[in-house]
């Protein structure tokens, strides 16, 4: 696995992300179901230097004749695939449609991961609940993409409603009156 020890919490360079892989996996070990792989990294600059994480659990760890993977992307969420004895023979590759939001909470995550590992399923309920931490994600995530072009970091302004500041840069005041560029 790629987790920390025990009791520590720092995230691995380049991997903005980590706060939430570690809430999904802790929420799976609490659950008695640990996957037997945990990948986190992003993906180079043809996609967008998203952040992904794959869950895998073999045929050992499942109640089926193959094994299971749930693979989470930044913006698209979440995917499930049911494998077969061998892990690259994936026998079905689809959305998770229980988890209705792309970072899901993930005591949702480990609903729906409990069902495929035990019954190979995915519940019928659906999660809208977002996870508590997913801004701060999102926001790292942008940093992440903004200092691998060469950017500064890209902030939300105290206080200011939804007012954004990049820092020092361009700004454009549009006015039925005066049009200024600074």
């Amino acid at each position: 696995m790629l987790l920390d020890p025990p009791g520590t919490r720092s995230a691995p360079q380049g991997l903005p992300h980590w706060p939430y892989v570690q809430a999904v996996d802790d929420a799976l070990t609490a659950r008695g179901i640990p996957p037997g792989i945990v990948r986190a990294s992003h993906h180079g600059l043809e996609r967008g230097l998203t952040t992904y994480m794959t869950l895998a659990w073999d045929v050992s760890r499942t109640s089926g004749r193959g094994g299971i993977r749930l693979d989470w992307e930044e913006r698209q969420g979440w995917y499930y695939a049911l494998t077969g004895l061998d892990s690259y023979d994936v026998l079905l590759y689809t959305v998770v449609t229980a988890l209705r939001t792309p970072v899901a909470d993930p005591e949702r995550v480990a609903d729906v991961a409990e069902e495929l590992v035990r019954f190979r399923r995915v519940p019928d309920a659906e999660h809208r609940e977002e996870w508590e931490g997913a801004r701060d994600v999102r926001a790292a995530a942008s940093d992440f993409r903004r200092s691998r072009l060469g950017l500064g970091p890209f902030r939300l302004r105290e206080g200011g409603a939804g007012a954004k500041t990049a820092g020092s840069g361009v700004q454009v005041t549009i006015d039925t009156q005066t049009d200024s560029y600074e």
